[in-house]
Formats: structure tokens, sequence, C-alpha cells
């Protein structure tokens, strides 16, 4: 027989368990593969927009971010197409694999103005990851005071190097290196370098990687250095010449 004490007990215990479990953090995972393949993606960008949480996938293509029905999960990586997913019920319940599409333009007839795509597709990503991107963060002082504020500031890496914050501007370069690679490839992509060289298959990849330009040069380059870029740079692929460091 419970005495008073146990009942008063078992009355408040319960509802605090219950809630608990019922509030318990959930998480999304699965694996991110290029379409069409099986060919797994490694450092992929995993964000939740609406909890703001983020994470990369890891040497296996895998991932696992927190979620909840009705989040929106973006998933970008350099030479894809970002793909947006909102959260389902069995989402949550069993692996969802991501499939990202290779950012290729393929020229046929028509000229192709990847600039103009590359500036719509980044505004849209500015949009998405506005949330990070505008985050200020902690002011390195115990205080609060901020610089020329007047005498008496004390340095403090409470907040600026906390683990939460340490994360945020990892991101914030992922992401800051993630949209320097797709303007890369919006200035030398795949199929206007494979029409200007007539390469194919292992040697087109092999040319792509050997002698992609830096970011400083795309953003300096005019249409007409990206041609003679290329025409210089094929030369020396058919010669068998290495690239220049």
């Amino acid at each position: 027989m419970f005495t008073t004490s146990r009942c008063i007990l078992i009355l408040f215990t319960s509802p605090a368990l219950w809630f608990t479990t019922g509030y318990a953090q959930q998480f999304m995972t699965g694996k991110i593969e290029k379409r069409g393949t099986t060919e797994i993606i490694i450092g992929a960008n995993i964000i939740n927009l609406k909890q703001g949480k983020h994470n990369t996938s890891d040497l296996g293509g895998n991932y696992k971010i927190p979620a909840r029905i009705g989040d929106t999960i973006i998933f970008s990586s350099a030479g894809y197409l970002p793909d947006t997913a909102v959260v389902a019920g069995y989402m949550l319940t069993e692996s969802y694999l991501v499939a990202l599409r290779s950012n290729v333009v393929t020229l046929q007839t028509v000229q192709v103005d990847e600039s103009q795509n590359y500036q719509l597709d980044s505004m849209q990503r500015r949009e998405d990851y506005r949330f990070i991107l505008d985050k200020k963060h902690p002011v390195k002082l115990w205080n609060g005071k901020r610089p020329g504020d007047g005498p008496g500031l004390s340095f403090s890496p409470i907040g600026y190097f906390s683990k939460g914050e340490r994360a945020k501007r990892r991101l914030k370069k992922r992401l800051k290196q993630e949209e320097e690679d797709y303007y890369i490839d919006s200035r030398f992509p795949v199929g206007r370098v494979a029409q200007l060289t007539r390469l194919q298959g292992d040697s087109l990849r092999i040319f792509m990687y050997r002698y992609r330009p830096s970011y400083q040069f795309c953003r300096s380059a005019t249409s007409q250095d990206i041609f003679l870029y290329i025409n210089d740079k094929v030369k020396l692929f058919r010669k068998g010449e290495p690239a220049k460091k």
C-alpha cells in the first residue's frame, strides 16, 4: 500500500519522465552519394535551417544531424547542385540516402552563360545560409565593452572560444571555400573544357583536376583569358608535361 509521500513523489516524477522521453533529441542519418553512381561524397555540408544545426559527411559519406518533423535540411558540396529535404517521419526512423547531382554545364549549339547561373545560385545560397553568415560572434571581453569604450577592458576567451562558436566559425570557413569552388566551376566548366579540348572520359577528368585554376585567377580573368588558359594547358597536357605548382 502506497503512503501519501510516495503518491506525491510518483505524481511529480512521472510527468517529468514523460516530458524528457517525449522531447528526446532525434537525428536524421544516412549517406550522401553522387547521383546515378555509388560514389560517396566526403565533407558535404548538412545544415538544418530551422534549428541552426550543421555537420559534414565523414570519410564513408555518412551524415548525422539533429532533426524534427517539418525541419528543412540542405545538403551541399562543391561541384554538386544543393539538395533540400523537408523532414518526414520515416526519415527519422530509417537511413535516408541523399543523391547529389553534379553541377555540370553541357554545351550544345547554344552558348550558356555560366556566370549568370552562378550569380543566381549564389544569391540563393546566401539566403539559405543567412542564419550563419550574418552571425555576429561574441565580443572577447569580460565586461562586455567594445573597443574604444574606454580604459579597463579585460580580454576573455569565454564565448568566443566556446565549442559552439568554434563550430560556427568552421562552418563559415567551409561555406566560403565551397562558394569559391562553385565560382571556379562556373568559369572552368567541364562542358566548355570538353568542347574546347576534345578530351573525354579519364583524360578529361585528369585534365580538369591537374589544371584547375585558382579562385584569384578566375576572379580577375576575362572570358578570353580563360580561353587562352585552357588552350595553353591542353598543349602541355598532350605533351605529357606536369602542372606547375
